[in-house]
Order: C-alpha cells, then sequence, then structure tokens
C-alpha cells in the first residue's frame, strides 16, 4: 500500500471515531477514601487513589472517559456544578451447578463543583465519588456477606472525594 492510501485511510478512521478517545482535556483525579460501609473484602477501596480521565464539555453535556477502563460515560454540567453517573454489573464468584455464584451492581456517581477558565474551558473538578454496591437480580451473595474476602453488608458504599486537574 502507498503512503497516499496510508494517509487516506488514517484519515478516515479518525473521521470515523476510532480517535474519539482522545477528544478532551486530560485531567489527572486525586481521590481520598472519606467511607465505606462494604469492608475491605471483596472491595478493595484504596485510602488514596489516582487516575486519568478526559473531559469534554458540550453546552451542558460533559463526557466522562476513564483512561485506565475505557468507559465512556455521559453528565451534565451547568451553573459551576456537574454529575456523571453509570451502572454496571460485576460478576464476584462465578456460577456452579451448586451455585448462582454472586455478581453485584455497581452504580457510579461522580459530582461536586466545576471551575472554568476565562475562555469557559474546565479549570478544575471537585466534588465526591460514590459507588454503591447491591447484588444483581438472580445472584446469590449471602455467602460473601461477613466473609474476610467478601463485603461486611449488601448493599453497601464506598466513597472518595476527589480534586481534578488538567495534566
Amino acid at each position: 500500500m502507498s503512503t497516499p492510501h496510508c494517509a487516506i485511510i488514517i484519515c478516515l478512521l479518525a473521521f470515523l471515531g476510532c480517535g474519539s478517545t482522545n477528544e478532551g482535556t486530560l485531567f489527572k483525579v486525586n481521590a481520598a477514601l472519606t467511607d465505606t460501609t462494604c469492608g475491605s473484602g471483596a472491595v478493595n477501596a484504596k485510602d488514596n487513589w489516582d487516575f486519568q480521565v478526559r473531559l469534554k464539555k458540550d453546552d451542558t453535556s460533559l463526557t466522562w472517559y476513564d483512561v485506565e477502563t475505557g468507559a465512556t460515560t455521559q453528565g451534565s454540567i451547568n451553573d459551576g456544578a456537574f454529575s456523571v453517573s453509570d451502572s454496571n454489573i460485576y460478576e464476584v464468584t462465578v456460577a456452579s451447578a451448586v451455585s448462582t455464584g454472586c455478581s453485584v451492581r455497581r452504580h457510579d456517581n461522580y459530582s461536586g463543583d466545576v471551575t472554568f477558565d476565562t475562555e469557559d474551558d474546565i479549570a478544575k473538578l471537585e466534588g465526591d465519588i460514590a459507588f454503591k454496591y447491591s447484588q444483581a437480580t438472580g445472584y446469590t451473595c449471602d455467602s460473601l456477606i461477613g466473609a474476610t474476602d467478601g463485603f461486611d453488608d449488601l448493599p453497601c458504599e464506598v466513597d472518595y472525594t476527589f480534586v481534578a486537574t488538567p495534566e
């Protein structure tokens, strides 16, 4: 394949969204654990947690792209506040012939205050992260409640405060 064809393919891939993970501004997030009712078994809640996200503001919509996981979530941003939430099911133990296994639904919520720069771009986010865990429908997690490698209780919650600044 000649060089002009490669350039056309690269441009076409970018147009089709292959480059969409690079949209927005890269932010470093520093989070600190404030509370957990889940315990330290099944949920590995670190005291301090750093990660990167790409944030893109489009009018009153906020796109939150987690660099590590590749997950993209839409939320709202306006009047100095923002909110982004998502929900997923995670397998904790595998189903077998004698057990339905344990899967939990985790509802993630990131919310707080936003500071804009003079060009109305995001300069800083700060607020709270809440991960709420509950037993997923059709599964049984009773054997993990109170177990060393399980949950202190279900439903439960892990809370952080955080600050996000551009890299």
